[in-house]
């Protein structure tokens, strides 16, 4: 009789393990693949920087942000996956705000501004898999990018 009672005990155990294992396997899943978009969102980020620094440097050496720089960026972002795309009519990477006109290296502020804006991702989607308010844009934010810099231009 006592052999039979721990056969049942070991078999509800067993069931028990079974249950478990199919409720938290769904969650453990979903976690894994909710990851993925938050690491395509930090990696673009992590891009886009790395590029407007470079970018920077250049415009420092000559004064301000040029044609020839914006489109050597434009080139970067491009070979990345990230070209030129329009969102509402207005096309991106945008440079507003960006130092246009030459500023001299003895000017009175030698500063040189580049503003790097760019959709992002909508990440936001997955939360709503989880019935939350997630957007359903393609693009529901922007990088924006601000570095600033000193001139190095002579003249």
């Amino acid at each position: 009789m006592r052999e039979a009672v721990k056969g049942f005990v070991r078999d509800e155990r067993g069931m028990s393990n079974v249950l478990v294992t199919l409720m938290i396997m769904p969650v453990l899943l979903f976690l894994s693949f909710a990851i993925v978009p938050f690491f395509v969102f930090a990696m673009k980020a992590n891009h886009l920087n790395t590029l407007a620094n470079h970018a920077l440097k250049e415009a420092e050496a000559i004064g301000y942000v040029s044609t020839d720089v914006r489109s050597r960026l434009n080139g970067r972002l491009s070979s990345l996956g990230m070209g030129a795309v329009s969102v509402g009519g207005t096309g991106y990477p945008s440079y507003t705000g960006s130092t246009s006109a030459l500023v001299r290296r003895d000017a009175a502020d030698p500063t040189v501004k580049l503003e790097l804006t760019y959709p992002a991702p909508n990440i936001t989607r997955i939360v709503r898999a989880i019935r939350g308010e997630g957007g359903a844009s393609g693009h529901e934010g922007f990088y924006h990018i601000v570095l600033y810099g000193r001139s190095e231009a002579y003249e």
